[in-house]
């Protein structure tokens, strides 16, 4: 994964900033910025986890813009789930990261010269 470094530390920035942009709108201050940046930053690599860089047309399903759209309705269906118990609330929110991560690895992909396929 030769842009690991760079798919990590842009899901980093990506979801730290959008999570204190909305901690910031909700009036709080918390740690769970840095929090959810250091998650995205582990879970910035996840496509090229599931499907191998081995050669430079790897890309596939999973690194796909009809794959991307999947994802990002579920993770709108997500955001709009009102979990009752504080487990599902962590859980929710770290599927969130974890999406988020992801979409960002997929937004960076889609500005190379090969770009995502469609499908």
């Amino acid at each position: 994964m030769p842009n690991a470094a760079k798919h990590r530390l842009g899901a980093a920035i990506t979801v730290g900033l959008i999570s204190a942009y909305s901690e910031h709108q909700k009036g709080q201050n918390t740690a769970k910025p840095i929090a959810h940046a250091a998650l995205a930053a582990a879970c910035g690599t996840l496509p090229d986890i599931i499907e191998p860089a081995v050669n430079p047309n790897h890309r596939q399903f999973f690194h796909s813009l009809g794959f991307a759209g999947m994802m990002g309705y579920g993770l709108y269906k997500l955001y709009k789930w009102e979990p009752e118990d504080e487990f599902d609330k962590f859980l929710k929110g770290a599927a969130l990261v974890a999406g988020g991560a992801y979409l960002t690895h997929l937004a960076m992909d889609a500005t190379t010269p090969k770009s995502l396929p469609i499908i």
